[in-house]
């Protein structure tokens, strides 16, 4: 996709990029930005991979994603000290 844009509708959060080591197959964090209610965000593809989440366990966060244009698969990871 050529971009995502993020808004933050509720609450805060958590944005974690990371880039590809290749070397090791890790992936390394590179940006952890906190956003908050209202705020936009934007991230490509040659940005690195990132990671949203709630950093609270007692309020919520609700954001609204726009993908442009449209995905037709993506890929995930759940491990960063696994990249592929």
């Amino acid at each position: 996709c050529d971009g995502c844009w993020m808004r933050v509708c509720e609450g805060n959060v958590q944005e974690k990029r990371y880039v590809r080591e290749e070397t090791t197959d890790t992936l390394e964090c590179i940006s952890d930005e906190l956003f908050v209610e209202n705020q936009l965000a934007y991230i490509t593809n040659s940005m690195g991979l990132h990671k949203v989440g709630n950093p609270s366990s007692s309020t919520s966060a609700v954001t609204l994603h726009l993908y442009s244009p449209p995905f037709k698969s993506c890929k995930i990871w759940l491990n960063p000290s696994k990249a592929s």
